[in-house]
């Protein structure tokens, strides 16, 4: 029997011409290694050292180690229970120390099991057909774009109680992209509807392959057709200046009115312009100024 270090050797990918620099590996080579084997009669073992030299530091903790850190057959069934709930990693790590305040287990472990959960009721369907699945399970409007026949590369959905909020409250939206924050490293389009009480409502949402004008076009040609009432379409869209998303806006909904949203010319006054002022209470007094200016009721007060 020969019994090595668990870090000996080197790790060997199963796909050949598959690189990913992002990633390590626990192996290290380490040459540690002896050998036992029964001494005649069986009457014990004679043990030898093969090699004593660890080539890396041995751990101080067994917190997060593969073995260790395992998780029982009760464990997954709660993981499993919990992500059904829409209970976040990290409040499932908590609750399960709470039930055993001597277990080793890291975060990691609660993603592979869930991981391992979603890959199980997906089956042998990707991603993106399970998607659809779902969305048509779910009653969902939605649409999508198709690249070279069999690959979707634009998609967009809006839940059927979000239809009917945006056509009776259709008089403010708010439109932003959100960029490479996904694991596709896709963008993402957010159509946010205002209620007459100030509440917001997520009107839909659109991944898009790109930040081009067509792909924008497309998702906003998409958002229009939710509105019923051909003349009760939206009275004010609020964007940042993305020109982009201005354009598309502007050939998409050229009734509208386009505003820029204060909280981006807000934060890009504080970033452009705080370096100017070195003095606190002068920068204090510049905000409450430019405050005063943003709000002012009409543009006559505005211009004075």
């Amino acid at each position: 029997m020969l019994i090595g270090c668990e870090r000996s050797g080197k790790y060997r990918c199963r796909k050949k011409e598959f690189v990913r620099r992002d990633t390590g590996a626990r192996k290290c080579g380490c040459p540690f290694k002896f050998r036992g084997k029964p001494v005649v009669g069986r009457q014990g073992w004679m043990v030898k050292l093969m090699c004593g030299i660890h080539s890396h530091e041995l751990a101080k903790s067994l917190v997060g180690h593969p073995y260790t850190g395992r998780l029982s057959k009760a464990e997954k069934t709660l993981i499993v229970d919990m992500t059904k709930s829409m209970v976040k990693p990290r409040n499932i790590l908590l609750t399960l120390k709470e039930h055993n305040a001597n277990s080793c287990m890291t975060i990691k472990q609660i993603y592979n099991a869930r991981s391992a959960y979603h890959s199980f009721i997906r089956g042998s369907d990707t991603k993106m057909k399970h998607l659809m699945k779902l969305l048509e399970r779910d009653q969902y409007i939605h649409w999508h774009k198709l690249k070279d026949e069999d690959m979707a590369h634009d998609i967009c959905w809006c839940h059927p109680d979000a239809m009917k909020l945006v056509n009776a409250c259709n008089l403010v939206f708010l439109i932003d992209s959100t960029y490479k924050t996904n694991r596709y490293r896709l963008l993402l389009l957010n159509f946010v509807g205002v209620t007459p009480t100030g509440m917001t409502f997520s009107a839909g949402f659109a991944y898009l392959e790109g930040e081009r004008l067509n792909n924008v076009v497309w998702a906003l040609e998409r958002f229009r057709g939710i509105f019923l009432r051909r003349d009760a379409l939206l009275g004010v869209i609020v964007t940042d200046r993305d020109q982009t998303l201005m354009n598309a806006v502007k050939t998409v909904f050229p009734e509208c009115t386009n505003l820029l949203c204060s909280f981006h010319i807000n934060k890009n006054v504080k970033a452009k312009c705080r370096s100017l002022i070195g003095q606190r209470n002068a920068w204090e007094y510049v905000m409450d100024a430019w405050g005063t200016l943003v709000d002012c009721p009409s543009e006559q007060q505005f211009d004075k």
